[in-house]
């Protein structure tokens, strides 16, 4: 079977859709179609992260902790995010996926 141009340029535009989230902290990266329960991450002030959700199927919100225990949210973010934190971070989670 002969794969046409047009073919393969429709099923490259469909690839990012695999990946609902990416999330990239001091701790690492992140990737994800589904929720994500509380993670730690202890980073510091200044620190960048880097949510990217390029969702069209699922609706993902990202929310930011001070503490490690997923308590006192100090950010959330639903779309693409490069962000340097003001205060130090502890822990993540994503919901609503």
């Amino acid at each position: 079977m002969k794969v046409t141009t047009a073919a393969m340029a429709t099923l490259i535009t469909l690839l990012p859709l695999t990946n609902a989230w990416i999330f990239q902290t001091c701790a690492g990266q992140a990737d994800s179609t589904e929720n994500r329960g509380c993670s730690q991450a202890a980073c510091g002030t200044g620190t960048t992260i880097d949510w990217s959700n390029p969702t069209w199927i699922k609706y993902c919100v990202l929310r930011l902790y001070k503490n490690s225990d997923c308590t006192g949210q100090i950010g959330i973010a639903t779309e693409d995010w490069k962000h340097t934190l003001a205060q130090p971070m502890a822990a993540w989670d994503v919901q609503g996926c």
